[in-house]
């Protein structure tokens, strides 16, 4: 009898033990019943009933990097390059993952390879080497709408690299040398050009100051009683930064959450912005909320939501969000960074753009806000400083948190969501914002940028206009229209100025393109 007792102890023990089930963190278990899908066990711990559940798959939640080696890809010329695809993405449906295909890292590297093949297939070598990301946003686009029925999202897709055969890529060796020296003499240049001036406003600074210290120095010695007293040596010339960066001051913080922080970009009354790098040493743009606007109760929730959404908008003129966290003391946000001066530094520096920028501008910034638009997004503070000049077109930043400042938080802290000169008439008057609202602040930067001031809402429009092109004026009149129901769309924007654009080798002056490349050099 004992015996028996004790073996009876024992296989309960055994069935306790296997019913006992321990999920980790940021991971999920699907459970099936008699071979069919029962439940999804999230994080900690569970008790699964023995010989009549099982667990039939543990899932990672956490987002997973997948690189796939190098594809060979043939071209519309019948020449074969290899593209090498990182993938980004990370399982949001246990169950779906578990039953609607066999094995979702297989089906996504088939379907990248598939996918790979029909986009590059349609392109000539030139614009599948200069078409990254054309092809990485199809890819993306392409996988989402697939992997959502397998319970995964697609997060990131990018190109490491695409190599062209190796008799061309000898070619394109020689080519870009000689692209590179060409572009070497027009930095030597414009360097000495810039050097000729700070020696110039260094002599004109000494001479003045030699002048101004003889003048002190024969007022003393007319003063009787006063005896000669040595000068004080003249202050030196002071160059200014080429990046635009300014240095850390002693108050702020040298760590954002995982990014490491090396200058600052800029302070505005939303927060501060940071230059850092981020594990893998990519620069990034990292924006840290002030303080005074956490204090309302419902902001982090409203700063998550907002940030949840501007992480859906993609396209080629905007800077992606890659992180953020409205969990911290002080909430913040990163971004991919965007090596250029600001709309507002190029205008101040070198005054009106010629034709030919402002077209690339027209349809860059009209791109961008068709995509924030399509996201139920309105950028609401749509100005030259939220505009960055990079060689490729410009890129619309600080996007889709604007609303995150509630009417509450704004009366507190004194603050505005808009810019003077640039506020549509229904925002300034208190009325709210739509997408019709970033239109007109678009109308508005393009007059900037063709060589108006910002004028006040009610003021004639008409000079501002007539320093527009011909081809521009017209659309640029109807954004700026009083009624926001006259005002255009984006996409109506870009099938207007789509009809009259020329394509230009290089859509920025000299002087721009130098001070862009400057932003491209390293910087630590």
């Amino acid at each position: 009898m004992t015996v028996v007792l004790i073996v009876v102890g024992l296989l309960a023990l055994l069935a306790l033990i296997k019913a006992i089930h321990v999920v980790p963190q940021a991971s999920a278990a699907v459970v099936e019943r008699f071979g069919r899908y029962a439940r999804t066990l999230d994080a900690g711990l569970h008790l699964v009933v023995p010989f009549i559940e099982s667990v039939r798959n543990r899932i990672d939640l956490r987002e997973q990097v997948v690189p796939f080696p190098p594809q060979p890809v043939i071209t519309h010329e019948r020449l074969v390059v290899n593209v090498d695809t990182v993938i980004y993405y990370r399982v949001t449906d246990p169950r779906a993952a578990t039953y609607e295909v066999a094995s979702y890292i297989q089906a996504i590297e088939q379907l990248t390879v598939t996918t790979l093949r029909k986009a590059v297939g349609d392109m000539d070598l030139e614009r599948t080497l200069t078409s990254r990301e054309a092809i990485s946003t199809v890819l993306r686009e392409v996988l989402a709408g697939a992997s959502g029925t397998w319970g995964i999202l697609v997060n990131r897709v990018e190109l490491k690299s695409i190599e062209p055969p190796a008799s061309i890529q000898e070619s394109i060796e020689k080519h870009l040398g000689a692209d590179r020296d060409k572009r070497a003499a027009i930095l030597i240049a414009e360097g000495n050009r810039q050097s000729a001036i700070l020696t110039a406003e260094g002599a004109r600074r000494a001479a003045l100051m030699e002048a101004e210290t003889q003048r002190d120095v024969a007022a003393i010695l007319a003063t009787p009683g006063n005896a000669p007293t040595p000068t004080a040596p003249a202050s030196p010339v002071l160059v200014p930064r080429q990046l635009g960066h300014e240095p850390l001051r002693k108050e702020d913080p040298r760590r954002i959450g995982r990014y490491h922080l090396t200058a600052r970009l800029g302070q505005g009354g939303m927060g501060t912005v940071f230059l850092g790098r981020s594990p893998g040493e990519r620069l990034v743009a990292v924006k840290v909320i002030r303080s005074e606007h956490v204090a309302n109760a419902d902001f982090r929730q409203r700063f998550a939501r907002e940030i949840q959404s501007a992480r859906r908008v993609g396209g080629f003129h905007t800077a992606a969000v890659v992180d953020s966290d409205a969990t911290s003391e002080r909430p913040w946000l990163v971004t991919e960074y965007i090596a250029g001066p600001s709309l507002h530094d190029v205008l101040k520096q070198y005054g009106a753009m010629p034709p030919r920028t402002l077209h690339t501008l027209a349809l860059g910034i009209a791109e961008a806000l068709e995509g924030i638009h399509s996201c139920d997004i309105i950028h609401r503070d749509l100005k030259p400083s939220n505009i960055i000049i990079s060689a490729t077109g410009p890129r619309v930043i600080d996007f889709g948190i604007a609303r995150a400042f509630d009417s509450t938080t704004l009366t507190r802290t004194n603050a505005r969501l808009g810019t003077d000169g640039f506020m549509a008439p229904e925002q300034s008057e208190g009325s709210g914002s739509t997408s019709a609202s970033d239109l007109y602040a678009y109308g508005i930067v393009l007059c900037h940028a063709a060589g108006a001031a910002p004028f006040p809402v009610g003021q004639t429009r008409d000079s501002a206009l007539e320093l527009l092109p011909s081809t521009l004026a017209p659309v640029v009149a109807r954004c700026l229209s009083r009624d926001p129901a006259q005002r255009p769309t984006c996409t109506e924007v870009l099938e207007q100025l789509a009809q009259v654009h020329q394509k230009s080798d290089d859509w920025l002056p000299p002087p721009v393109r130098t001070m862009v490349d400057f932003h491209n050099a390293p910087t630590v």
